[in-house]
């Protein structure tokens, strides 16, 4: 039973991965995007004497938003920094419980997160809030992208925290490592290397 829910849970953060890394690399446009403002809005102050673009602003959310569409992707890819001079030291079964918990404790941290976003988002959508600033731009307009993103995120930690809690019960070790597991300074090094062969 344990192995089919595991099959099953590994197709979906298969396409979950595949979701992350398209909402990541929107992301990485975002940030193209505000160097082109930024420079463009450089340009003009310095030809015309003035901003043509309210680069500051807009850049603001841009960064706010494309940091929240990458988080799920940096998660699946597990690019985040651990601190795991004692966890590599530990046998396979309780490095995968020790995943579990700090997981458990990510997705705790993320639906709060996500329901603190979605009050702000709403009140600004029903209150007509407006940014402080020539633009006047819509509050809910960029806080309902952002709340994209950590709702993505938020799917993508639980359904990890999922997939690692059903392979400790069936005693999955392997792919609970493969899935959540700090990789190894050799494991670290394979992959350079199968990366530079491609």
């Amino acid at each position: 039973m344990f192995n089919q829910v595991n099959s099953i849970l590994d197709q979906v953060l298969d396409v979950v991965q595949v979701g992350s890394l398209w909402l990541a690399r929107a992301g990485g446009v975002l940030i193209l995007l505000t160097v082109i403002l930024v420079t463009f809005e450089v340009l003009s102050r310095h030809f015309v004497g003035r901003s043509a673009v309210h680069a500051t602003e807009i850049t603001g959310y841009i960064m706010a938003i494309s940091a929240s569409w990458s988080f799920a992707y940096t998660l699946m890819c597990k690019a985040h920094i651990r601190i795991d001079a004692l966890y590599l030291n530990f046998p396979l079964k309780v490095r995968g419980v020790l995943d579990l918990l700090a997981l458990l404790a990510m997705a705790l941290f993320c639906v709060l997160v996500v329901g603190a976003v979605f009050d702000v988002a709403m009140h600004s959508y029903s209150g007509g809030s407006t940014a402080n600033t020539p633009l006047g731009t819509p509050l809910w307009i960029p806080q309902v992208l952002w709340l994209l993103g950590l709702t993505w995120f938020s799917v993508a930690v639980c359904l990890l925290s999922l997939r690692v809690f059903f392979g400790v019960l069936s005693g999955d070790t392997e792919g609970v490592q493969k899935r959540a597991g700090s990789p190894t300074l050799d494991e670290q090094i394979d992959e350079s290397n199968k990366e530079a062969a491609q």
